[in-house]
């Protein structure tokens, strides 16, 4: 009887083992650089270009926006999480690059809070960001939901991405650059 206990709790950790393997295959697909496909994409103006790169080593993930505004106005935001579903990473914001032209700026800590953690196997990149934004009501409390999802082939990412100050949701398509 302990031989058979011992057995299949030494059969859950090698299964077990196996798909956290198999999870982190997939979701270090995700990693490399990725092009904005504009024309397929919400729309991001005033910006009229985006690449994001992202990197995964083990249970951290950077995200790397660049996003260009004709020959000479460009800006970048980094995302750092670790994405076990639970640990909140803090991270500098400088501007809220989002909303450029509406007179909406960084508010309170000049941080974004973040979670982050693979679903479906790997193959979906969840962040929950929390931040504040300044108007000229003043600080406004901004929740921001991103799913990631790689296709199939892994040639295409898209971005769904909720935003407590919106009624809809955006949608950004990339391709591997």
């Amino acid at each position: 009887m302990k031989f058979r206990h011992l057995f299949l709790a030494c059969l859950g950790l090698v299964l077990g083992s196996g798909l956290s393997l198999r999870a982190d295959a997939v979701s270090a697909q995700f990693a490399g650089t990725w092009t904005l496909d504009v024309a397929r994409s919400t729309p991001i103006r005033p910006w009229d270009k985006e690449s994001l790169t992202i990197t995964v080593t083990g249970d951290t993930t950077v995200l790397t926006r660049n996003l260009a505004w004709g020959a000479d106005r460009k800006a970048g935001d980094t995302t750092t999480v670790k994405t076990d579903g639970k640990t909140v990473t803090p991270g500098p914001v400088g501007y809220w690059l989002d909303t450029w032209y509406t007179n909406v700026y960084i508010g309170g800590d000049h941080q974004k809070h973040v979670t982050g953690e693979w679903l479906d196997g790997g193959r979906v990149l969840k962040l929950e960001t929390n931040l504040f934004i300044e108007a000229q009501q003043g600080d406004h409390a901004v929740h921001i939901y991103d799913e990631y999802r790689l296709s199939a082939d892994g040639k295409t990412l898209k971005l769904y991405e909720l935003r407590s100050t919106r009624d809809e949701a955006l949608v950004y398509i990339f391709t591997r650059a």
